[in-house]
């Protein structure tokens, strides 16, 4: 298995391999792990993805594609955050989905570690990766990449009748940040 990780900005994603990014994102096995952005629906997932991409050069987020033999497997993407007066723009948010053929193999590992890079080359100070706190693999990929865990969110999401608990997990980029006086 020879593994490929490309940054989505500098290259340019055919149709076909956008669609593969939604159905990755919207499977029902994955979906499982992970509160479904939009809803399970691959054809609302792959025109977000396409907007998205088109737009990508304007934006400040980011997106790693790992790809095996040309495929697509999975993806981590970036998004920058800002808040109400831009006291935010020092974190990111992380979302990371690999296909399930290709799960247990490292490329989560593997993408999300580059992602960590990424975000120290493009100046991010924290990265943030939340999930539900069940998803055991995703937390173990982030604990690799260097993440801590700071908290868990009780009965965060309601799914099928019932709520889900979601784990909050940070790495800081810059061990230098000096904490500020309370005002």
């Amino acid at each position: 298995m020879t593994l490929e990780i490309v940054n989505a900005k500098e290259i340019r994603l055919t149709d076909d391999e956008l669609r593969m990014l939604a159905e990755i994102e919207e499977h029902p096995e994955i979906a499982k792990w992970d509160i479904p952005a939009f809803g399970g629906d691959v054809e609302k997932a792959y025109a977000a993805f396409k907007k998205s991409h088109e737009e990508f050069s304007k934006s400040e987020d980011e997106c790693l594609v790992a790809k095996v033999d040309g495929r697509i497997v999975g993806f981590v993407g970036i998004h920058k955050l800002s808040g109400e007066r831009g006291e935010m723009r020092h974190v990111g948010e992380v979302g990371i989905m690999v296909h399930l053929e290709y799960q247990r193999r490292g490329v989560g590992t593997k993408l999300l570690k580059a992602a960590v890079d990424l975000a120290k080359r493009q100046g991010f100070k924290r990265l943030e990766a939340d999930t539900l706190a069940n998803n055991k693999a995703m937390r173990r990929i982030a604990e690799k990449a260097g993440f801590k865990l700071e908290g868990i969110r009780r009965r965060r999401f309601k799914s099928n009748g019932g709520y889900l608990d979601e784990a909050l997990q940070a790495i800081l980029l810059d061990q230098n940040l000096v904490p500020a006086e309370h005002y």
